[in-house]
């Protein structure tokens, strides 16, 4: 009998079979690209036509010019695994008939990979609305088979490539499929990419010339300040590159100065008089956050936001998302009676009546022996009683461009919570942020002396611009202490990934284009991780209990790990959301 071999006795012939299988067919012997092992157990024809799949595409197209523009599209808030998905099939599109040009056994090998795939991941294709393009993107090169309605129209998008040469050509195919697929992402208006003001041809182009190599362009690029109103912004890695830039996007006077009034216009005007902004900005605005300023906002349809065309996009939003608490409303409305249920009788409990030993009180006899023999002076017993409304609760949500494609089930879950609290009378506020340049956007969905009927207010949640959670964090934290309440809670709904790597020219020293950039280590990766972490240890350390709720990839949950420590939860399913939430806040209650 053959006995299987282990993953680690095969990773060596795997890794040299598919290198050489690369090398071989796209001609370029320096090319280093781990095996998929996982891949390779799954199928070998799987990871076999994927390694032919990356040598055809490098043989032949200008992969340098892919990866930048993924890397723009993916900082202007595009979803990466969404965009990677989808540039997947692009890029087969693009090259599988010129791999059967050259080696006609592809053409076999592409099936069976296709095959196999259809068989081994049945549960990722039907999992996810790009999953399942991909399901038809791969019955229709086996079997001819071609859906109706809007998949078919993008299927035929990216089947009209298949003669292509260019990568460019590639890239405008997946930003095209991309948006037919995904129609809620605005990120462009959300990123400083305003339509409202003009820009000249000049302001467009990139640099190139072509004296200069790639990498001094690329310094060339990183000194030089940014117009945030050019319509034109440089491409930036979301924190995705092994090796990310080592310094910040600065942007320059014009955009500076015209940022206050750039998110008045974009995200509402104050809700609170700007004397105490400024206070609370001298607050929280520290450290890291030293060059940062806040703006507390109910919302461009509750105050003198002057851009209809976004006024517009909110209403559309608020619309989808009470659509998904429509098709929801059974499931929804049973979780937030069992976390209101749970809730409550955590709190009847808390406040039953408790029978201590203590100093004073009524005395306990068969305790009159330890006088003159111990040093035990609790001779007494007294009844406590603690308040039901001893608690408070801020829900904090992640509100960056990341957050796009789900932002109607982070409403949803952002909905239960709140309407589950108010009906188990606990007072909370409920909060929205994210970063456009030297501004974090707290949006106030519902104070905590509000009733009920604002609960529905979270509806008009959407995603945009970047995220810098720690300043939020801190900015949450400081309004919790204000309350009465002995004990608070912090719950924030987040994907893991801080980033914000746009910097607005507060500091004195860089207010000229010409100017020199303080050292700025750019708010991304491990850095943004630690700040965040930090803060939610400050919190913990001042018994601010916090809960992590994981709203984002499955491929960012180390960082949420990092984040949150084991104080966090994914919900995969939103039926078993209130029972997994409710755990943890009846351990904090009790």
């Amino acid at each position: 009998m053959n006995e299987k071999k282990s993953p680690e006795k095969t990773l060596p012939d795997v890794q040299s079979r598919i290198e050489n299988l690369l090398w071989a067919v796209s001609g370029d012997y320096e090319l280093d690209i781990p095996a998929d092992l996982k891949a390779w157990e799954k199928s070998t024809d799987i990871a076999l036509y994927e390694a032919v799949r990356q040598g055809i595409f490098r043989k032949y197209y200008d992969v340098e010019q892919y990866q930048d523009f993924f890397a723009q599209k993916v900082y202007q808030g595009m979803i990466p695994s969404v965009l990677e998905a989808l540039g997947n099939l692009c890029i087969d599109s693009a090259v599988w008939k010129k791999g059967v040009r050259e080696r006609p056994g592809v053409r076999n090998l592409r099936k069976r990979a296709f095959q196999d795939t259809l068989e081994k991941d049945a549960l990722r294709l039907t999992h996810t609305d790009w999953g399942r393009l991909e399901e038809y993107y791969l019955r229709k090169a086996l079997y001819g088979e071609r859906p109706e309605g809007r998949a078919g129209r993008i299927l035929d998008r990216i089947s009209a490539i298949e003669d292509t040469d260019s990568a460019e050509e590639i890239c405008r195919c997946l930003e095209e499929v991309y948006r037919e697929a995904y129609e809620k992402g605005l990120a462009q208006n959300f990123k400083g990419l305003d339509r409202e003001i003009k820009t000249s041809d000049q302001d467009m182009k990139r640099y190139t010339d072509k004296e200069k190599t790639r990498e001094e362009e690329k310094e060339a690029k990183e000194e030089a300040p940014v117009n945030l109103f050019s319509g034109h912004v440089d491409p930036q890695d979301n924190g995705n590159r092994e090796k990310p830039r080592s310094s910040m996007i600065f942007l320059d006077q014009e955009s500076s100065d015209k940022m206050e009034e750039y998110i008045v216009q974009s995200y509402g005007e104050s809700c609170i008089p700007a004397r105490l902004l400024r206070e609370f900005q001298q607050q929280v605005c520290t450290g890291a956050h030293k060059d940062c300023r806040l703006h507390m906002t109910r919302g461009i349809l509750h105050g003198q936001g002057k851009d209809k065309g976004r006024g517009e996009y909110v209403k559309k939003v608020r619309e989808e998302n009470l659509r998904a608490l429509e098709s929801t409303r059974l499931i929804t409305r049973q979780n937030i009676q069992t976390l209101a249920n749970i809730l409550k009788r955590a709190l009847l409990i808390r406040s039953e009546k408790e029978m201590l030993s203590s100093e004073y009180g009524r005395i306990q006899v068969n305790k009159l022996w330890n006088l003159g023999r111990t040093e035990n002076r609790k001779l007494f017993q007294r009844e406590i009683r603690r308040e039901d409304t001893d608690f408070a609760v801020e829900i904090l949500i992640d509100a960056s461009g990341s957050q796009q494609s789900r932002q109607s089930q982070v409403a949803l879950q952002g909905y239960i919570l709140s309407a589950a609290l108010s009906i188990a009378g606990i007072p909370h506020q409920v909060m929205g942020f994210c970063t456009l340049g030297a501004y974090t956007v707290l949006n106030l969905f519902r104070d905590f002396e509000e009733d009920r009927e604002m609960d529905q207010r979270i509806f008009e949640f959407y995603g945009s611009a970047n995220n810098r959670d720690g300043l939020a964090v801190r900015a949450a934290a400081a309004g919790l202490d204000q309350r009465k309440e002995e004990n608070k809670i912090l719950i924030l709904l987040s994907d893991g990934r801080p980033n914000d790597i746009m910097a607005g020219t507060q500091n004195p020293g860089y207010t000229l284009p010409g100017a020199k950039k303080p050292e700025k280590e750019p708010y991304c990766l491990d850095f943004a991780l630690r700040d965040t972490a930090g803060e939610i240890r400050k919190l913990r350390n001042r018994k601010i209990a916090v809960l992590g709720v994981f709203a984002g990839e499955e491929e960012d949950l180390a960082a949420e790990k990092k984040i949150f420590g084991k104080d966090f939860v994914y919900i995969r399913d939103l039926s078993n959301f209130a029972n997994v939430v409710g755990r943890y806040l009846k351990k904090q209650i009790l």
